[in-house]
């Protein structure tokens, strides 16, 4: 399951907050590529495990989107993106508009 919303914040700020989030879930880096904005990371809770693609995508005019991924058969993805998104509104400075979310199962 896919799902991007996109941020009218800077890319580079961005990426900060989505780090962050990795850090704030002792999340394990896999494969990132922080130059092309993308960030990978596997999150352990109990005896579940998933893998988090993060996407972001500088789109001009200091926006950019966020595709986040989760990686293998996991329950409850949509929650999992959900989560995470809100996550990710909390660390944006405040005010931060965000366009809709766009879902692909």
């Amino acid at each position: 399951m896919t799902a991007e919303r996109v941020y009218f914040q800077p890319m580079s700020y961005v990426l900060a907050a989505v780090h962050d989030i990795k850090e704030l879930q002792k999340g394990r880096g896999t494969s990132s590529d922080i130059a092309q904005g993308k960030i990978n990371f596997l999150v352990r809770l109990y005896f579940s495990k998933w893998e988090f693609c993060f996407t972001v995508t500088d789109i001009g005019k200091n926006r950019c989107k966020v595709e986040i991924e989760i990686a293998g058969d996991v329950p409850n993805k949509e929650e999992k993106i959900l989560r995470e998104y809100a996550l990710l509104d909390s660390m944006m400075a405040a005010n931060t508009q965000i366009e809709l979310m766009k879902q692909t199962g």
